[in-house]
């Protein structure tokens, strides 16, 4: 499942693109209304309590992988889970769910602004958050887990890099070059590492593994033993875990006994 959130200043504008969508249906919320007017009215109590603030609107769309499909009740129970672990437990919300894509997916339209205090609610590490939250509904609904598009956009090969190989492939197949091109260093790298970690292992058994493909791992652990760090290097080239994706820098505490076993390896 792949989480989208943007913040912006018009209810209505939103409530009007998400009602006039395709295939759309109004199938959840905390609200009494039941079309965009209605609702955008109603939204206007949680502004008033705050109107001094300029982007009071946050948008989120959570989409499934191509195949999956839910029932409405379901999606209501993923999104009431969502919202409310990403802090907006006092806060009025919609969700619309749209069927007019190759994925089934839904729209929550949500105020920023709580009824309880006219606070604002915190958009601190907010895509940290949601990914996370995402990672651990898709486990309780059985979803297939999906590369959000921030990881997407770190595996991909850059413009330059793209444009490099299918220059060689087609200098390989006008016979001007013997072999195929290979993918960049970086993307050879989070194959191997996608290989090691396929079966969710340790990290001193993905540290042990890696070696043996010929990358070095060099991984920092702080006083209470947790991941504060992980780079690796292929082919004379060196990468932080950031830069290879969420997936290969997540924080992940270490017992005793495994930071022995790390430093006995490194």
């Amino acid at each position: 499942m792949i989480g989208n959130q943007t913040k912006g200043k018009s209810f209505r504008g939103l409530l009007n693109y998400l009602e006039n969508r395709e295939k759309s249906s109004l199938i959840g919320g905390n609200m009494f209304g039941t079309n965009a007017a209605e609702l955008a009215r109603e939204f206007r109590l949680s502004r008033q309590l705050n109107p001094e603030a300029l982007k009071v609107v946050h948008h989120v769309s959570l989409s499934l992988t191509p195949g999956e499909q839910l029932d409405n009740e379901t999606w209501c129970e993923i999104a009431d889970k969502y919202i409310e672990a990403m802090g907006y437990t006092a806060n009025q919300y919609a969700i619309y769910r749209h069927n007019d894509r190759d994925h089934d997916h839904i729209h929550i339209c949500a105020s920023r602004i709580s009824l309880d205090n006219g606070k604002i609610t915190s958009d601190s590490w907010e895509y940290v958050r949601s990914e996370k939250i995402i990672r651990q509904l898709e486990l309780e609904y059985s979803l297939q887990q999906a590369q959000s598009s921030k990881e997407k956009l770190n595996r991909a090969p850059s413009i330059g890099q793209q444009r490099r190989i299918e220059r060689e492939q087609l200098e390989y197949e006008q016979g001007q070059r013997n072999t195929p091109p290979q993918q960049a260093i970086k993307t050879q790298l989070i194959e191997l590492i996608d290989r090691a970690t396929v079966d969710q292992p340790t990290m001193p058994q993905m540290i042990e593994r890696l070696q043996l493909l010929g990358v070095e791992v060099r991984h920092g652990l702080t006083r209470n033993g947790k991941s504060k760090g992980i780079s690796y290097a292929w082919n004379e080239q060196k990468f932080s875990g950031t830069s290879l994706g969420v997936a290969n820098c997540k924080q992940t505490t270490i017992t005793a006994n495994e930071t022995t076993i790390i430093a006995n390896k490194l």
